[in-house]
């Protein structure tokens, strides 16, 4: 392991340090030393690809909009440039060179409109790197960095609530780095967490594609933070997969943005008709947080399953973020003692909201949706939830039967890993890190619309849940979970196929 790890880092330096004396002393416009034996620089790795981020430069200012082509320097043969980029407003551009063995040295020129304004030899790549050169115009080639190249894929999550999310996309990239990452590069995750507001998950969708440069994005777990993020990944054409937002619109942005999770549309219905066909309810009251896209959405879709499946709901009431006394709310639930109370909330409120309830004597089923799932909640609440059911998207608890292998797997692998047992959110980070990670296996090219073709070609995918296929919107079909909350502790229920 040890020698490993020395050869990795010795490598580096040599690129860092002495690959860029090399570059100084010997790589010179007009200079052609085809047919030269290959130092150890050059030759360290027999990686399949390597990409090339080239600065084309003129007086030191950047040249926009001019073709640079890279070719290998064999000796005796005229140059073939088969990788080519066009630079873009900083002058650089982005050249992934495949072909069998890569490492070597290569050639390379620039132009513009068919001119040629440029070119240089002499240039050593080593396959599995990503390696930054500046090309000045009538200078000498200089390497600015390089690092092993990796398949970066961006996490969004909020912290630290579900951060649960993030160990599962973990898991997932671990375990498909044991099986050779993607195309034999390992994948890198770049999370962001704490996301604070629409405008902060905007912001760091921006930063992971501009600035990060990762080819796809998983998460972010809620659907007001996912739709801001969505509009980002569409703008940039990058594809987004979230974890456990549920609100419809999350995808409304566009055709790079995806779902791992059930819809609102699904999961109110499945709550209404458990109620009156599992509860026997016929009235229901519900509370929600006024301007939460996932609150006000999953309760509007409750509402309406539940008067379409023939009940009665007696009160809908909203409160605002931050609220502590909910009073006002709660007195005409009270007064008319609704079958079951449906709060589609967080779990911030949700304990407050159903002390006060309880103390003005409301005593209907309480029922909850998927952000319930939530071991924080459940061990500082358990005891006034107790009774309460709530739907979500996966249960280690489900009866074998009903469990695919690869679910048992994950749940095994899960529990060995982080010491607890996976719950909705570890579940959907797996599946959404790992559904972008096997369309980038099956993509020919490592492109944003080619991966982003292969999402939308996912046909019974299987990990911890299953994915027949997505439809036309990018939302998934699946089944849902019904957890009880028993004796300060979260039970399997009833699993509800779609």
């Amino acid at each position: 392991m040890l020698r490993g790890f020395f050869c990795v880092f010795a490598i580096g330096m040599m690129w860092g340090c002495g690959g860029e004396q090399v570059m100084q002393s010997q790589v010179v416009k007009g200079e052609e030393q085809v047919g030269r034996p290959l130092s150890k620089l050059a030759v360290q790795t027999s990686a399949s690809s390597a990409v090339v981020v080239a600065t084309v430069l003129r007086d030191s200012a950047p040249v926009i909009w001019a073709k640079v082509e890279f070719s290998r320097s064999i000796a005796g043969q005229a140059a073939d440039y088969q990788w080519s980029g066009v630079t873009d407003e900083n002058g650089r551009a982005r050249v992934e060179i495949t072909s069998g063995d890569v490492t070597g040295y290569y050639q390379a020129r620039a132009s513009i409109d068919g001119r040629e304004i440029g070119s240089w030899s002499s240039i050593p790549i080593n396959g599995g790197y990503e390696v930054m050169l500046n090309l000045p115009i009538g200078g000498r080639v200089r390497v600015a960095h390089s690092a092993l190249l990796t398949v970066k894929i961006g996490f969004m999550y909020t912290a630290p609530t579900r951060s649960n999310t993030l160990r599962g996309a973990e898991l997932a990239a671990m375990q498909l780095n044991e099986m050779g990452g993607v195309r034999g590069m390992p994948i890198e995750i770049v999370s962001r967490g704490d996301i604070s507001d629409p405008e902060h998950a905007a912001e760091i969708a921006e930063e992971l594609i501009t600035r990060e440069g990762v080819s796809a994005i998983a998460g972010p777990n809620r659907s007001i933070f996912a739709v801001a993020a969505g509009a980002v990944a569409q703008s940039h054409g990058i594809p987004m997969v979230t974890t456990t937002a549920t609100n419809p619109t999350v995808t409304a942005a566009g055709d790079f943005v995806f779902m791992a999770a059930f819809t609102d549309d699904f999961q109110g219905k499945v709550m209404a008709q458990f109620a009156i066909e599992d509860l026997g309810a016929k009235t229901a009251a519900v509370l929600a947080r006024k301007g939460s896209l996932y609150s006000e959405g999953l309760a509007q879709t409750f509402v309406d399953n539940f008067t379409a499946y023939g009940g009665e709901v007696v009160h809908a009431q909203f409160y605002m973020q931050g609220d502590t006394d909910f009073t006002a709310q709660l007195t005409p639930v009270a007064e008319s003692a609704p079958d079951v109370f449906f709060l589609p909330g967080f779990s911030s409120e949700i304990p407050l909201v159903v002390q006060q309830a309880k103390a003005l004597g409301i005593t209907g089923i309480l029922l909850g949706g998927d952000s319930w799932d939530n071991a924080d909640l459940v061990a500082t609440s358990g005891e006034i939830l107790e009774g309460s059911f709530f739907s979500t998207f996966f249960s280690s608890k489900v009866a074998p039967g009903d469990l695919s292998e690869d679910a048992h797997r994950f749940i095994d692998a899960y529990t060995a890993m982080f010491g607890v047992a996976p719950d909705g959110g570890g579940a959907l980070g797996y599946d959404a890190l790992r559904l972008v990670a096997l369309a980038m296996l099956r993509a020919k090219e490592l492109t944003p619309m080619a991966i982003r073709d292969e999402i939308v070609a996912t046909r019974d995918y299987s990990g911890a849940t299953v994915i027949s296929h997505y439809d036309e919107n990018r939302h998934t079909t699946k089944s849902a979970v019904i957890n009880r909350i028993v004796n300060g502790a979260i039970e399997f229920y009833k699993l509800i196929e779609p």
